[in-house]
């Protein structure tokens, strides 16, 4: 697994979410109604950002009550209805690592990005980690990610 760590400046992010609160394999069922509801609005193209944000941890929480919030990045205002909500991701410090990586291969990710976190001296804020997806795995010739793991530092 090739990493590219850097300290970056994440840009603000405005959001269309869905809340979810279960086990982590699931959130592909979420994703799928989020999509469900971008599609028809034009928000999904080659250009379209999904955001998974990591309201718990899964080392600290029980598996089927995890929080995690499924994430489209909006480039223009859109009304949102039902389960949709209007989340910000204010801009903040992250450590980020930018892989391309197989499903199986996040939670090495993650683990190897704190490990490289706390190597280096930084301590993690109180924002909650995220991802950023800038591809669809299922049209990857490998379907692998391509995503930013980001973890907010002090």
């Amino acid at each position: 697994m090739k990493t590219n760590t850097a300290i970056k400046q994440v840009e603000t992010l405005a959001l269309a979410a869905i809340s979810y609160k279960g086990k982590i394999e699931a959130i592909g069922g979420v994703y799928d109604r989020l999509v469900q509801w971008a599609a028809p609005k034009g928000l999904i193209n080659e250009r379209t950002k999904m955001v998974t944000i990591y309201h718990d941890s899964p080392k600290t929480t029980d598996p089927s009550a995890l929080r995690i919030s499924a994430c489209i990045v909006l480039n223009k205002p859109i009304p949102v209805e039902g389960e949709i909500t209007r989340r910000t991701l204010e801009s903040t410090k992250c450590l980020v690592s930018s892989l391309e990586i197989t499903p199986v291969e996040f939670q090495q990710a993650w683990e190897a990005s704190f490990a490289w976190m706390l190597k280096h001296g930084y301590q993690k804020s109180t924002i909650a980690p995220f991802e950023i997806y800038y591809n669809n795995a299922q049209e990857h010739p490998e379907n692998k990610f391509i995503v930013d793991l980001c973890i907010p530092i002090l």
